[in-house]
């Protein structure tokens, strides 16, 4: 009977200790993070965990150069930083700070506007400039006039997508201003433990 009691007692004992390490542990370590701060000139923005973002990385490629950027606009929750191993942690990635392309703050609404006006701009140009070289070498079928073909395919590319532009972007949050990390632009400030600037 003592021995029941006793195994029924570290029973009991265990299961709380690892309640408590499964749930309680992971939740405040998920509240104790590191905030990120970005500095360009004499503006500082401050990146505070549990800040949702939109986080843009440098495109992979065979020859590993940091040139173009992804097109991510899916929102993630920011939740520390790893100075020592370079590391930005988000809720679903480890990222590199060679790879950080961009941070930004989510505001209220979506991209809808915003990516709408990129892709009425983008085919607009690209329409006039494909209509208009394609009419002056044009040399099977009728003539025709170079900037008469370029304002008509112009057009259509503006439609076109624009309208694919406002349908992709009212899945995503609209974002506050992009904030692109590298020389020349925004520069990330490391803390230390004390939390002062270091090399400021």
């Amino acid at each position: 009977m003592v021995h029941a009691h006793c195994r029924k007692f570290f029973v009991i004992f265990f299961m709380k200790r690892l309640w408590l390490i499964l749930f309680v542990v992971p939740i405040i370590a998920q509240v104790d993070g590191v905030p990120f701060k970005l500095k360009k000139g004499a503006q500082v923005v401050k990146v505070k965990p549990g800040d949702e973002i939109v986080v843009r990385i440098y495109k992979g490629n065979i020859f590993n150069a940091k040139i173009f950027p992804n097109r991510n606009l899916k929102s993630s929750i920011y939740k520390t930083v790893d100075f020592e191993e370079g590391i930005f942690i988000t809720d679903n990635a480890r990222i590199s700070f060679s790879d950080l392309y961009s941070i930004s703050h989510i505001t209220d609404g979506t991209m809808a506007i915003k990516n709408g006006k990129r892709g009425f701009m983008y085919g607009g140009v690209g329409g006039v400039l494909l209509g208009f070289f394609s009419a002056l070498v044009n040399d099977k079928g009728p003539p025709m006039n170079p900037f008469s073909f370029g304002v008509i395919l112009g057009s259509a590319g503006s439609i076109i997508l624009g309208l694919e532009g406002v349908v992709k972007g009212a899945f995503y949050p609209n974002i506050l201003e992009e904030l692109v990390i590298g020389q020349g632009n925004w520069k990330i400030i490391e803390w230390n433990a004390s939390g002062l600037n270091e090399g400021e």
